[in-house]
């Protein structure tokens, strides 16, 4: 039996992780019903959808996942962990995308770089997702393997004649798959801090010449400005936290029946039940959608 303190962050994870399906699901509905009506999305709204989508699975993966280990169903989470590690990897490129796009569009730098990908960025954004994709198919075919494996050697053969190689051969595996691991997480979020520095320089640069010209510090968009400066560090903060999160998480090996793993859980998937909320909030079509529906639940 668990102890009370297990139970009370197994429930707290499993509520926080529902918010965040509900918010991504929300996400999909609205977003999918604008593209069967439209057949087409705006690049910035096609980076949120896939990344709804991404977050929704990537959810449901860590729950599934989290439960069917901590009552010993071994063979079904490891690949459930597959389908982890492929949502994983899709939702950190689509996060960095979103930050790429918005940094590209708000920005006020004047650098021909950024003036040509502003002229290009708009056409760039189904080849950026379909890239995230492809990576992340080439990580699900990686850990589909060695899931594989892991499941199959300590069954096969004769096992007292094989133990130390086995010993040795799950050691480098395990060793190379923490290090791509780690390696397919810094990637996209050393983009994405690059975007989000770039970005809070921009706005804040822009407000210091604002600041000059204002009447007053109650000027309605130096209001907005700071606002978006906040919203930014947040963002960075809910992001950063999680890729660390992950690398502690992945570096130190915690037993899934100790507080601390359920303790780790809900600090890695606080920012992704929290993120979704900000965006709903933040985009007038989506705000314009969760309106209707809680003053109208009938017609939503």
């Amino acid at each position: 039996m668990p102890s009370l303190l297990i139970v009370f962050f197994m429930i707290f994870f499993l509520l926080e992780s529902m918010a965040g399906i509900i918010e991504n699901g929300f996400i999909i509905i609205v977003l999918g019903r604008e593209w069967v009506r439209c057949w087409t999305l705006p690049p910035g709204v096609m980076i949120l959808a896939s990344l709804g989508i991404s977050r929704f699975f990537l959810q449901w993966a860590a729950v599934v996942s989290n439960f069917s280990t901590y009552f010993s169903l071994i063979y079904r989470s490891l690949y459930l962990r597959v389908l982890w590690n492929f949502t994983n990897v899709a939702t950190l490129w689509f996060t960095t995308w979103l930050a790429v796009f918005y940094c590209v569009k708000i920005s006020s730098f004047t650098h021909p770089i950024f003036l040509w990908l502003k002229w290009r960025i708009s056409r760039c954004v189904p080849w950026l997702l379909l890239c995230s994709i492809l990576i992340s198919i080439l990580i699900f075919i990686l850990t589909l393997i060695k899931a594989y494996h892991d499941y199959q050697l300590p069954v096969t053969g004769n096992y007292s004649e094989k133990t130390s190689l086995d010993d040795r051969t799950w050691l480098l595996r395990r060793h190379f798959s923490t290090h791509l691991q780690m390696f397919m997480w810094l990637i996209p979020f050393i983009f994405f801090l690059a975007s989000i520095i770039l970005l809070i320089s921009s706005l804040c640069q822009h407000l210091g010449n604002m600041q000059h010209h204002s009447a007053g510090p109650q000027d309605q968009s130096m209001q907005v400005h700071i606002t978006t400066l906040k919203s930014l560090f947040f963002f960075l903060f809910l992001y950063a936290s999680y890729v660390l999160s992950l690398i502690v998480t992945s570096i130190e090996s915690i037993s899934i029946c100790s507080p601390q793993f359920w303790v780790w859980e809900v600090i890695i998937y606080a920012g992704i039940s929290i993120h979704p909320a900000l965006l709903i909030l933040n985009n007038l079509k989506l705000r314009r959608a969760l309106k209707k529906m809680l003053h109208d639940p009938e017609t939503a």
